[in-house]
């Protein structure tokens, strides 16, 4: 057991060379909500893929004095912004093995065949990002995942198959999400979700929009689009439409797509009413609102979608997330309880028309899946997930699912022929292995159980790796320029002149007790900084106020609770050189 620790050190690092951050990442999307919710950012965190530029930008905008929980998730995203910076060409391959494969997903990059292997190839510069990715499972080989993408301005054009999740939920999206393989297209995303300068739109807030065109099966044309805002710190909008095109006697062009659009009918000889309609469209609207309650944070959030609102299906959910000081490997968690309804009235048990219309037989389907919610059509699904972030960025990842499917058992639905009650549990951990300084790769491994009354029990366990190399790293993209980084630029000249007199000797703050973690050590700067920042101001001349330190230590003026092992001269030392090195560095 002690060899198998000495073998493992754990830093998950998930990022890939991508224009944008990808959904299905766990890690990432928790640390990016944290901070949103804390106010450290303000950017829409609700369409995925978010781009990486815009997370950068508003990271170096913070002028929030952090806690050690928002420190160890900026820390992390810094991190990946870091390999994000690094473009030229690099490769990755996979490897994901599973017994019986989950039926219903949510925001999780599960395994969703019994064996696949990938790789993946990609290239990264200032403006064109190319990804070649390829899946050879169940003895097929499919491109899914890859692009080519090309920043223009504030904008960036991309043709290919890229994952989207469109929605505030975490157990599903009801217009669009990672459920099915992506359907290949067309899209249009905003880079910087900047708000609008015009004094009539500003109060709209940071905004971003994302749209696209594809072609899925049987001459089936789909068409997306997406805005997001956020018109005060704790409230996020989403407005949504998607829209099934093309086909017999229909239009398969932008005249089409209008028609469609619009709600327009088109007139086919012998038809009746409900073939005469141009195309199928969904439409809707979704939210989050993030609040704090007695030092207790959570968010509510919802999605309604549908063709009228009157035949709105619904999501709803609450969620809650905090640090867990008293552990000693883990760092955080988040939990949240998501109910939805795929019924066309999600608050009565209307059935046979939510993702189906008679133009298009296979309904809101494409290769193998709903693109929306993972239930299908007329279910209901209540799920309850929780997620702790340990010590070097340790995932554990767990969710539980209760509910019913196809509750009218319509054969317009393929996940089940017929009603069945639902119920799904499953448990997974994440991390990074390494043999000393040599990565072997991150590793998911999980195991769960199934069960579906009409079906039988499914247990399931699953493994995956993945591992990626960097064949000619460069840097294209110049993510440093916004964010502050304690570190020294390569092209900078490096003096070895010494330090200030105060510290020509060694400081007595470096004999502190080798058993006091970082983390105490962080709180009792974090308390001093606090406190003493109102004692400085009234100093005009902050060297004097440095000098000051020396004769007379802070903490007579301050209330810090010290340990046994720190002295009030040792922390005051700390204090004063702290302050000397960020001047020279300045």
């Amino acid at each position: 057991m002690t060899l198998l620790w000495v073998l493992v050190t754990f830093q998950m690092d998930h990022s890939e060379a991508s224009p944008w951050a990808m959904p299905d990442n766990l890690m990432l999307r928790n640390d990016i909500q944290l901070l949103v919710d804390s106010g450290v950012i303000n950017i829409p965190i609700t369409t995925w893929p978010l781009a990486w530029g815009d997370i950068a930008y508003n990271v170096s905008k913070t002028e929030k004095e952090l806690t050690l929980l928002e420190l160890s998730a900026l820390q992390r995203i810094k991190e990946a912004l870091y390999e994000e910076e690094m473009g030229g060409l690099s490769g990755s391959m996979a490897l994901k093995l599973a017994k019986n494969p989950e039926r219903i997903t949510w925001f999780n990059d599960s395994v969703a065949a019994k064996s696949e292997i990938e790789a993946e190839t990609t290239y990264l510069g200032k403006r064109l990002a190319l990804n070649i990715h390829v899946n050879k499972q169940s003895g097929e080989t499919i491109f899914d995942d890859s692009y080519i993408a090309m920043a223009i301005g504030d904008y960036t054009l991309s043709l290919g198959a890229k994952k989207n999740w469109w929605g505030p939920g975490w157990g599903g999206s009801l217009i669009q999400s990672t459920n099915t393989r992506p359907i290949p297209s067309i899209s249009f995303e905003r880079n910087f979700s900047d708000p609008f300068e015009s004094k009539f739109l500003s109060w709209i807030g940071p905004w971003d929009l994302s749209a696209m065109i594809g072609e899925m099966e049987q001459g089936t044309n789909f068409f997306g689009m997406r805005v997001g805002f956020r018109p005060k710190k704790n409230l996020e909008l989403g407005f949504s439409t998607s829209a099934l095109f093309c086909g017999e006697n229909r239009s398969c062009g932008l005249s089409g797509l209008g028609k469609t659009l619009l709600d327009r009918n088109i007139t086919i000889d012998g038809g009746d009413l409900s073939v005469q309609k141009s195309g199928y469209q969904l439409a809707g609207i979704d939210f989050r609102s993030s609040h704090t309650f007695r030092d207790f944070p959570f968010a509510a959030y919802g999605q309604f979608i549908g063709e009228e609102p009157s035949d709105y299906m619904g999501l709803l959910g609450l969620e809650t997330w905090g640090s867990m000081n008293e552990s000693e490997w883990l760092e955080s968690y988040r939990v949240f309880v998501e109910g939805s309804s795929t019924h066309c009235q999600f608050y009565s048990s209307k059935t046979k028309c939510a993702y189906h219309n008679p133009l298009y037989p296979n309904g809101y389907w494409h290769k193998g899946g709903n693109i929306g919610h993972s239930s299908d059509g007329d279910s209901i699904l209540l799920t309850l997930g929780v997620m702790f972030v340990g010590d070097n960025s340790q995932l554990i990842k767990s969710s539980l699912s209760v509910g019913q499917l196809n509750r009218n058992s319509s054969p317009l639905y393929m996940l089940t022929p017929k009603k069945t009650d639902y119920f799904n549990f499953g448990l997974g951990y994440e991390f990074d292995l390494f043999w000393f300084d040599i990565p072997l790769g991150n590793f998911d491994v999980g195991l769960g159980l199934e069960y579906l009354k009409n079906f039988g029990k499914d247990p399931r366990v699953y493994i995956a790796w993945s591992n990626d190399a960097d064949f000619s790293p460069k840097k294209v993209r110049d993510y440093s320029e916004y964010i502050e980084l304690i570190e020294v630029d390569d092209d900078l000249e490096i003096t070895s002149g010494l330090l200030p007199d105060q510290i020509d000797e060694q400081p007595s703050f470096l004999a502190l007790d080798t058993n006091l973690k970082i983390v105490q050590v962080m709180d009792l700067m974090d308390q001093v900084i606090r406190q003493r920042v109102p004692l400085l101001d009234n100093i005009k001349d902050r060297r004097l106020g440095i000098q000051t330190l020396d004769d007379k230590s802070i903490i007579d003026k301050l209330d810090i609770s010290l340990p046994t092992t720190v002295s009030e001269h040792a922390l005051t030392e700390l204090m004063i050189m702290i302050d000397q090195i960020m001047q020279n560095r300045n």
